[in-house]
C-alpha cells in the first residue's frame, strides 16, 4: 500500500492497496438501462468486474472468467461477499443474497417461455440492485480502494446503447409482424 495525495477527515493520509485497480461505481439507473438494452448481458460484465475486485482484494489466484462461466454455482458466493464487504464498511441497507440469488435464477428461467413472455427474464436485473448498491457503498467507503463516480455514458456504453436500441427495434418489428 502506498500513500496517496489525499487525506481523510482527520488529516491522516489515505492508503490505497495498489493490488486493487481503481473501481468505477455504476449508478443503479445506469445498471438497469444497460441491462435492459443488452438483453441481460450487462450483469454478466458487472459480475465479472465484481469478481476481479474481490480476487484482487483477497490476493487470490482464482480466475474470474471461470467464476462467470459457472455463475450459477458462484453467484451466491459473490452476492454474499458483496454483502459482507459492505457491512464491514458500515452499510446499513437491506441486502439479502439468498433471496436475490433465488429471484435472479427464478426470473431468468422465464427466458424459456414462448415469445413475447420470454422478455420477462429481463426483469432479473432488478434483483441485482441491492448488491449493486451495497458494492457501490463499500467501494466508496473503503479506505484501501480508489473509486470513481461513473457519470454519463462511456464510449463503449454509448455503443452498447445504440446496438441495444437497434436490436430492440428489430425485436418489436418481429413481434408485431408475427
Amino acid at each position: 500500500m502506498t500513500p496517496q495525495d489525499q487525506t481523510d477527515d482527520l488529516g491522516q493520509p489515505i492508503f490505497y492497496n495498489d493490488e486493487i485497480e481503481p473501481q468505477y461505481l455504476i449508478k443503479e439507473s445506469k445498471f438497469l438501462l444497460l441491462s435492459f438494452l443488452t438483453f441481460g448481458l450487462y450483469p454478466i460484465w458487472w459480475i465479472y468486474k465484481a469478481w476481479v475486485f474481490f480476487i484482487q482484494k483477497e490476493g487470490s489466484n482464482a480466475n474470474p472468467a471461470i467464476r462467470v462461466l459457472f455463475n450459477l454455482f458462484f453467484m451466491l458466493a459473490l452476492l454474499t461477499r458483496i454483502r459482507q464487504f459492505a457491512i464491514q464498511e458500515g452499510y446499513k441497507g437491506s441486502n439479502f443474497p439468498v433471496i436475490s440469488y433465488i429471484l435472479i435464477i427464478g426470473v431468468s428461467m422465464c427466458s424459456f417461455f414462448p415469445p413475447p413472455f420470454f422478455l420477462l427474464s429481463l426483469s432479473s436485473c432488478l434483483f441485482f440492485l441491492p448488491s449493486v448498491s451495497a458494492l457501490n457503498y463499500g467501494l466508496q467507503e473503503s479506505s484501501e480502494v480508489r473509486s470513481y463516480e461513473d457519470d454519463g455514458l462511456s464510449t463503449r456504453q454509448i455503443i452498447l446503447v445504440v446496438i441495444g436500441l437497434i436490436l430492440w427495434g428489430l425485436i418489436v418489428i418481429g413481434l408485431l409482424s408475427s
